[in-house]
């Protein structure tokens, strides 16, 4: 359980210049129930520079921010402790880092964020990724624990809205490479079907290109235009072609059966704050690389992996799947 100091006033950071007084309270004071920390301000318990404030008062840069009483509010050493002992090995995954940014390329069987069940994560070590900044790095996206490759961390709040505002308008363009059961019907191809989340059906898109097939196994070029949870592992199990190592969804047995698990991020390509095109690729993890030697799809690999003349790739939506799996098609 985290540690408690006893405090009542603190000075605005230049990470929350500019910012709502609700949104540091959230960030900061995060053992307190927000509705609770609203009827602080309500009463006058929580002041800036010793005035009354509102919700939506905005604080800057050097504020002094002061309650009327001592709180408590929760230190987390643990995370102290997890980077310490981690420090080193989150380093060596990072690919790039510049003043907003820090790529990453996450290593399979590694979570993002924190669960019930997950006690090692990313975000537990993004204190070892600050370097010469003071502020936290703070995630922008996530991928999946057992899909490796390419994350992007945000080095400043100032980052973090502006990558957000990219991934939320879709101007982020992501490849993921993937090892497939199967042969698929269109060599390329745009998957539009909806995913379930929280009882709500979300228009979701993927192209695909199969760059290779041998063995009943396929190398497939992915690109998702939107981003759903697990969109990529859903739309490839509902067309009869999961991915190799796939445990979430039901479906045929997978041809290997190594306890891997074969979806790759594999490429990033963003405008950066500077207006920079920035492009980076993320190597495939070991056993990744091992089973494409295997199948001899080295040379595919080296092809063009770019999509290009999309209003071209066949559309592939419940109805012709339908269909399609009337004829064993799929």
């Amino acid at each position: 359980m985290s540690p408690q100091n006893n405090k009542n006033e603190w000075k605005v950071t230049k990470e929350f210049n500019n910012q709502r007084i609700d949104y540091w309270l959230k960030k900061k004071i995060t053992n307190i129930s927000y509705p609770i920390l609203c009827k602080f301000i309500r009463k006058g318990v929580v002041r800036i520079n010793g005035k009354r404030i509102k919700n939506s008062s905005i604080i800057n840069t050097g504020d002094l921010i002061k309650f009327s009483r001592i709180i408590k509010y929760e230190v987390d050493n643990n995370k102290n402790h997890y980077n310490e002992k981690f420090s080193e090995f989150i380093k060596s995954l990072v690919l790039f880092k510049d003043q907003y940014s820090i790529i990453l390329n996450k290593p399979t069987g590694l979570a993002v964020q924190g669960g019930s069940k997950i006690k090692l994560n990313i975000d537990l070590m993004l204190d070892s990724l600050k370097f010469d900044l003071e502020s936290r790095p703070r995630l922008v996206h996530r991928i999946d624990k057992q899909t490796s490759g390419i994350l992007l961390v945000a080095r400043t709040l100032e980052a973090s809205k502006y990558f957000g505002e990219l991934f939320k308008k879709r101007l982020i363009n992501k490849k993921y490479l993937a090892l497939v059961n199967g042969s698929l019907k269109f060599k390329s191809g745009k998957i539009i079907l909806p995913i379930k989340i929280e009882d709500k059906e979300l228009e979701s898109t993927t192209y695909f290109k199969q760059l290779a097939f041998k063995d009943g196994v396929s190398l497939l070029l992915i690109k998702p235009i939107t981003g759903r949870k697990h969109q990529i592992r859903s739309h490839l199990n509902s067309i009869g072609n999961p991915i190799i190592g796939e445990n979430k969804f039901k479906n045929k047995k997978s041809l290997i059966h190594d306890g891997q698990f074969y979806l790759h991020a594999f490429s990033l390509k963003f405008k950066t704050i500077n207006g920079e095109i920035k492009d980076f690729d993320a190597p495939l993890p070991e056993h990744f690389n091992l089973l494409i030697e295997k199948l001899d799809f080295k040379k595919s690999l080296e092809k063009d992996l770019e999509f290009k003349n999309l209003s071209s790739y066949k559309i592939v939506s419940w109805m012709n799947i339908k269909i399609l799996k009337g004829k064993n098609r799929y």
